[in-house]
């Protein structure tokens, strides 16, 4: 059967070719798991993993240091969560990065010394001695990301790759103008430009804002990380988390920060889109942007709220009022499932209301892969049904927000067309897959398997 290509607004292509080089963590059941799995590769000279989480180890509790020297006292370890909010460093890799007992914080972030744990902004100290990618390995990680994506039968993503490395915005730029001038890199990507105050003005006065670096690749819209994640509980939320008094996660910005770039952003025509997942965060989010449209007067834009897993329901009209879009990614529940009652308590009737937002304001689907899996049938699955594949006897989070089939792919098709710039759809970008979807079951649409990718017309991928 052949469907229109799938758009995916918002991931990381950088990320999930890198993440094909570093330790998956995702399968440990416990924290002894994830010792056993990490001495494994105590052959390297720095061990890096990502993708444990706390909430289904048997301890119940984080990775702390001390666990990680039990893997080696001498190989600078890093291991991030899940969220990609949350990393656990040993001993080694403080004294690499210079954090002691006296270290002062940083705002927007935190890190504990005693237990090697850091999250949101104060993940950079830990980050800026990881080594630098060279050209050629930055190369190798996008065309593997290039590969899954294309045999998940995606053709077009916006993609957030510049806060992957240290490497400079303009160096990820040059790399990928070189994949596409060779013909190597097939999908299509609008780039969401994640960048500090200091290094967009250096973006704009450049004249890089919405320019087309080649027919399939161009800047998109300004990225803003604004909080962090449920799982880890560094999601900004207005009132505390129900399994953590006193605990309401982490703004990273200031009020006047997170104006300072929307603004900057706004009078020079770029859109923003802006990862907020807590209902503070939200607010903060809708406040900021329209106190910059008072200002700037341009009501013609594509601002977006990307997650918006606890954007509650009187927030909704407001996101409306203001045009402000919504980028969200129904296979979250893969995860939270498991853990939404007890962070939120009462109010876990008040989240993940997609169906409500689509109803209301622009709405499309994405995965932050490599966060989830890339497979947008696992996530159409998902949006249908409110169920976890991981958890599958875990009943529906919230029934009465699930989508039919028609919004679900719409969602994945043309609702995403303003994310990526893009009037219309490209006849040319298209798929073949391995059954009618309109004629299965619901609980088959997760198991469906693409044949034949096509990018311009140009067959990228076949199973043959």
């Amino acid at each position: 059967m052949r469907l229109p290509g799938f758009i995916d607004s918002h991931l990381h292509v950088l990320g999930i070719g890198y993440f094909e080089s570093i330790v998956d963590l995702s399968q440990c059941q416990s924290i002894e798991d994830l010792i056993n799995l990490l001495k494994k590769y105590t052959n390297r000279p720095m061990i890096i993993g990502r993708g444990w989480n706390q909430d289904q180890f048997s301890e119940k509790r984080m990775v702390s240091k001390n666990d990680l020297n039990e893997v080696s006292k001498d190989i600078p370890i890093m291991v991030t969560r899940v969220c990609g909010h949350v990393i656990a460093v040993n001993d080694k890799m403080l004294e690499l990065a210079n954090i002691h007992d006296k270290s002062k914080q940083i705002l927007g972030g935190h890190f504990d010394y005693e237990s090697g744990i850091f999250s949101e902004k104060a993940l950079s100290l830990i980050h800026r001695v990881i080594p630098k990618p060279n050209k050629e390995l930055l190369k190798e990680y996008f065309l593997l990301a290039d590969k899954i994506l294309i045999k998940n039968g995606i053709t077009a993503v916006a993609s957030d790759d510049f806060c992957v490395f240290e490497n400079s915005y303009e160096e990820i730029i040059e790399v990928l103008k070189e994949l596409y001038d060779q013909g190597l890199m097939k999908v299509k990507i609008t780039e969401q430009v994640n960048l500090p105050l200091d290094k967009l003005k250096d973006f704009i006065a450049k004249g890089y804002v919405r320019k087309q670096i080649h027919p399939k690749f161009k800047m998109g819209p300004l990225k803003i990380l604004a909080d962090g994640s449920l799982g880890g509980r560094t999601a900004a939320l207005l009132e505390d988390y129900s399994d953590s008094p006193n605990e309401k996660g982490i703004l990273t910005y200031t009020d006047e920060e997170l104006f300072d770039l929307i603004h900057l952003a706004d009078i020079h025509g770029m859109d923003t889109t802006i990862h907020a997942i807590g209902d503070l965060t939200t607010k903060q989010a809708i406040q900021t942007i329209a106190k910059s449209m008072k200002i700037s007067h341009r009501y013609e834009h594509a601002h977006a709220i990307i997650h918006a897993q606890l954007t509650r329901s009187h927030q909704i009209p407001l996101m409306e009022k203001y045009n402000i879009g919504a980028i969200v990614q129904p296979i979250f529940i893969n995860t939270d499932i498991k853990i939404i009652e007890d962070r939120l308590g009462y109010r876990t009737n008040d989240v993940y209301l997609f169906k409500s937002m689509y109803n209301k304001i622009r709405l499309g689907f994405s995965t932050d892969a490599p966060i989830e899996p890339v497979n947008p049938f696992y996530n159409i699955y998902t949006a249908m049904t409110y169920k976890s594949i991981k958890y599958p006897n875990e009943k529906s989070l919230n029934e009465n927000q699930c989508f039919t089939l028609k919004e679900a792919l719409d969602s994945y098709t043309v609702n995403n067309l303003d994310f990526i710039y893009q009037d219309q759809l490209d006849s040319n970008d298209y798929i073949l897959i391995d059954k009618d979807i309109y004629h299965i079951s619901t609980e088959e649409i997760k198991d469906i398997k693409v044949l034949k990718t096509f990018i311009d017309g140009e067959e990228v991928f076949s199973t043959n």
